[in-house]
């Protein structure tokens, strides 16, 4: 294999038809040098022609090969078993979210592989590359509170305004991607929108930027109780939900909200984390969890649901990324981006998230 080549093996699952190589990728690793190995049908998800990629360079080959190649990018890491295709000293890209799935941190230790994720490459006090996942998450946590706002259990209203009707009342917990997504969304629908935030000072700072009439305010204990016992829809879009992440959303909350109001838990971190009642993640297609008169939703991969959009919103956001860590990995430039987004390497886990989370594994702290 050829020192320079990246390998883009087919994503796993039958339910995956997101791909990462898209032409706009390919056409951007090519002119740059390097060359460019994946299977035939890399983009049927999406309806993308192989010709499409041939046209920019690609070759297409047998799995085997894709996965020999010194750089292995995919949009998701896939199942741990996966990993075994690999071998060490071998570096692959991906969305892991290894931090949710000891199996996943026991087998990258074994590989000995070199791990990048993407959700973690960090520079200039932001993720780039979670800005497209993000915006796609927000907007679509709204659809799916809108659809279960209309479940016969659910507060039976509409999030667009009709006049003589009141206006929906939506609450937007963060005021990150998915946070700001969510409330681009729903202003634009014509519902009533609040969105906290951490502090005062956060809460100012997004004030000016935040979509035309909608309310900002920081996430104070009086004010969420509050705000919860109005809101017809809640969408909570933390950053960061975890085992150790301390309860904000709970059941003396729920009581005092409106029968049939929803929740969606668009975070879907791990462990109980900020919003206990919402339980495990659900499956799209799966009725709302309902506890204390109120609907919970919470799916996982929401991006997962509009294949098309998020293969070309994503590749096009990371393909300036995906060329630095081509160029860290197999010519050696140094990367700061690159190496904070590092998280395994020669049989060590050596990002502190997932440090954190394996060992609350080892000990048993994880629930």
């Amino acid at each position: 294999m050829l020192p320079r080549t990246i390998g883009f093996p087919h994503e796993s699952g039958t339910t995956e038809r997101r791909t990462l190589l898209t032409p706009h990728v390919a056409r951007t690793l090519t002119e740059a040098g390097y060359r460019v190995l994946t299977e035939p049908g890399i983009g049927s998800g999406i309806d993308q022609p192989d010709q499409h990629l041939e046209e920019v360079g690609v070759g297409f080959t047998d799995p085997d090969r894709v996965w020999s190649a010194p750089l292995v990018v995919r949009y998701k890491s896939g199942p741990h078993q996966d990993l075994h295709r690999s071998f060490p000293g071998q570096s692959i890209g991906a969305i892991f979210h290894a931090e949710g799935d000891p199996h996943l941190l026991t087998t990258l230790t074994h590989t000995g592989v070199s791990a990048y994720s993407y959700e973690f490459w960090h520079q200039g006090g932001r993720f780039p590359l979670a800005v497209a996942g993000g915006r796609i998450t927000g907007a679509l946590a709204v659809h799916a509170g809108a659809h279960a706002l209309r479940h016969r259990r659910g507060r039976g209203v509409l999030l667009d305004h009709i006049p003589g009707a009141p206006r929906t009342r939506v609450l937007v917990i963060g005021n990150g991607n998915v946070g700001h997504a969510a409330a681009i969304t729903a202003t634009a629908l014509g519902s009533h929108v609040t969105v906290l935030t951490r502090t005062p000072h956060t809460a100012a700072a997004y004030a000016r930027n935040a979509p035309a009439g909608v309310v900002v305010a920081a996430n104070t204990p009086t004010r969420l109780a509050h705000e919860l016992a109005d809101a017809d829809l809640v969408i909570g879009a933390l950053l960061i939900s975890t085992h150790t992440t301390p309860a904000m959303i709970d059941r003396p909350h729920l009581a005092a909200m409106r029968p049939g109001a929803v929740i969606v838990d668009a975070t879907c971190g791990y462990g109980p984390g900020y919003l206990p009642t919402a339980g495990q993640v659900q499956q799209p297609g799966d009725a709302p969890r309902i506890v204390e008169g109120v609907l919970h939703v919470k799916l996982d991969a929401l991006p997962r649901l509009v294949p098309h959009t998020a293969s070309h919103a994503y590749a096009h956001a990371a393909a300036p990324y995906l060329l630095r860590l081509a160029r860290h990995v197999l010519d050696q430039a140094p990367d700061e981006g690159a190496r904070s987004a590092l998280i395994a390497q020669g049989g060590e886990l050596v990002h502190p998230v997932v440090r954190e989370h394996a060992d609350l594994y080892r000990t048993g702290r994880a629930t």
